[in-house]
């Protein structure tokens, strides 16, 4: 509870972020077809699955997060911040918790979160209530927050969900070269993702 309690008071002195009156947060043009809207829609959940699942994760709120979003980023300790910013992702507008895996702390950090910050990006624990899920769903969508889910989303409902297939590399040749670029195919699917798919250019 401490931890939330914490997090809270954080809330209070993040600096006010411009995108408050807009229903959608901006995503990168390569994306932004996967979206009916074009974009991120304040109040929704959405996974992102597959091999690439962490790295198209960032680079989908790349693009908020520069617009001045915050974003907390919680219990995900194998984030990379190099890779992060690699992708676009400003690190002073992220703050980064750890729960310890703990159900009903995750619960309370994550509905803290919620009050303050624009956008969280999460991996659900095993074990979560179903009451408890349901209502933080209720306070993700009062509070306009767009929730982004690592893996296996459990107990928690996505609108819709991000799947990415086997990345492909280039730049080596036989026996030489250099990783330059990997490219995934991802695909969207979900009650309010219109089932479309695009390939995301991810640079080494």
């Amino acid at each position: 509870m401490e931890l939330a309690v914490d997090l809270a008071a954080l809330t209070q002195r993040v600096a006010p972020v411009v995108l408050a009156r807009d229903r959608t947060m901006p995503v990168s043009d390569e994306l932004a077809g996967l979206f009916a809207e074009g974009g991120l829609v304040r109040g929704r959940t959405v996974g992102c699955e597959g091999p690439a699942a962490t790295s198209t994760a960032l680079a989908l709120v790349a693009a908020a997060v520069t617009a001045g979003a915050w974003m907390a980023v919680i219990d995900l300790p194998t984030i990379g911040l190099d890779a992060a910013s690699e992708l676009g992702v400003p690190l002073e507008r992220i703050v980064a918790v750890g729960t310890g895996g703990d159900p009903a702390r995750w619960v309370d950090v994550v509905a803290a979160a919620a009050d303050g910050f624009d956008v969280l990006l999460v991996r659900v624990p095993s074990g979560l209530a179903a009451a408890a899920v349901r209502k933080l769903a209720v306070r993700l969508r009062q509070r306009d927050v767009v929730t982004i889910v690592l893996g296996d989303p459990g107990a928690m409902a996505c609108d819709g969900v991000l799947h990415t297939d086997a990345p492909q590399w280039s730049g080596l040749g036989n026996g030489h070269g250099h990783l330059r670029e990997r490219r995934v195919m991802v695909e969207a699917s979900g009650r309010r993702l219109p089932r479309r798919s695009c390939q995301l250019a991810i640079s080494a």
